[in-house]
């Protein structure tokens, strides 16, 4: 998790029937990482063939008094399988809802039953979770799944836990930092499972330029660059899928030292645009056109820079607030607290510490060429020497 609004991780279910495959590329997620959690953003559309289907939601068709719930749970096809729903039925704003299921079996389209996955809180205690993340069009009911209830028990005894909220889209999608910054993780290269506009949770102001990678616990995290320590977290222990988790995580958030100058328009033009383009969102061998199509996309400015390192141990912080870091320093171990479905590190950038700020992107430095600045992509490996690794 993050701590602007929504925050953290999860994954889609493998499509069924005659949808087309969506690949990493396609989502920003490679769908290993979140087992359990089932992604449609857009729920009108047949690509996302695990969910059993859209319909509109006419309010002149209800009377004044029927209050409907952000979530609901329809008993009027079967008792013993009711329906699970997610609804925006007041106002014009498209919703993302992302909603929890705990301890019972859930079957999707083609009466395909979806993958589990789990949540454990701090006390220990560990549930069985199905979590499902969709955003909704307005006045529309988005029909996530049934559940499979074992006899004797009754819909009143399921516990279904949501965060249905405004979607919002980043203000200014292409903004990026003039600063570049080192990698985060000491070993030998780690899996990037959800890269910038992440189907997951990336794909929204608070989190659009954040980035996972996969690592196992205990991992060194290091200063990205030399700074001050802003904020430490490291008490939490919960950890998978939830909806609950969304609000608790560990965390570190440094202020790194910049650059007061201007940027330098001909070493950005040479350097930071075109490498970052061409490892973020084109191919080596990308010809001139796309390229210059990519340089356009970055909108690189100056100015404060925060970064925050996200699921952090527990109790693994080396550092306090007020600390000064050299870059390379190890300042905590990664892992697996909060919105998280397997161990990794969610690592982003700010231009403020306010708590509402939205990110900006960063582009990352190799040890052996720092010139050769790029914005990581899912499915593929990086390392703090060589960037990215083949």
């Amino acid at each position: 998790g993050a701590r602007r609004g929504h925050g953290a991780h999860a994954a889609a279910n493998a499509a069924a029937g005659s949808a087309p495959q969506r690949t990493v590329r396609d989502t920003g997620f490679v769908p290993d990482a979140g087992v359990g959690c089932h992604i449609a953003l857009d729920v009108t559309t047949s690509a996302h063939s695990w969910h059993l289907g859209c319909e509109s939601f006419d309010p002149d068709e209800y009377s004044d008094d029927v209050v409907v719930p952000d979530v609901a749970l329809d008993v009027s096809g079967s008792s013993s399988s009711p329906r699970v729903s997610a609804c925006n039925v007041v106002g014009d704003d498209v919703k993302v809802a992302y909603v929890s299921v705990y301890d019972v079996r859930c079957v999707g389209k083609h009466n395909r039953e979806l993958a589990q996955g789990r949540t454990v809180d701090d006390a220990g205690r560990v549930r069985a979770c199905t979590t499902f993340i969709v955003l909704i069009p307005p006045r529309a009911l988005a029909h996530l799944c049934r559940l499979t209830l074992e006899p004797g028990t009754s819909v009143e005894d399921v516990r279904v836990d949501s965060d249905v909220r405004a979607w919002r889209m980043h203000s200014a999608p292409q903004d990026t930092h003039a600063q570049s910054i080192g990698f985060p993780l000491l070993g030998d290269a780690f899996l990037c499972t959800q890269s910038e506009g992440g189907e997951l949770t990336h794909f929204f102001g608070g989190n659009l330029h954040a980035v996972d990678f996969r690592c196992d616990e205990g991992t060194p995290c290091v200063a990205v660059g030399d700074g001050v320590v802003v904020d430490v977290r490291d008490a939490h222990t919960l950890t998978g899928i939830s909806v609950g988790n969304l609000f608790a995580w560990n965390s570190i958030i440094l202020k790194l030292d910049t650059d007061a100058g201007e940027v330098n328009r001909e070493d950005e033009e040479e350097s930071t645009r075109a490498d970052a383009a061409g490892c973020s969102t084109t191919t080596r061998d990308a010809d001139d056109d796309m390229e210059a199509q990519q340089r356009a996309l970055y909108d690189v400015k100056p100015g404060e820079l925060y970064v925050e390192y996200v699921h952090i141990q527990a109790r693994s912080a080396r550092v306090r607030v007020g600390d000064r870091v050299r870059k390379g320093q190890v300042i905590c171990a990664s892992g697996s607290v909060g919105f998280s479905p397997e161990p990794h590190l969610h690592f982003t950038a700010f231009r403020s510490a306010e708590t509402t700020a939205e990110t900006c992107r960063v582009l990352f430095e190799p040890a052996r060429n720092r010139r050769q600045t790029y914005v990581p992509r899912a499915g593929r490996y990086y390392n703090a020497e060589r960037g990215l690794v083949e």
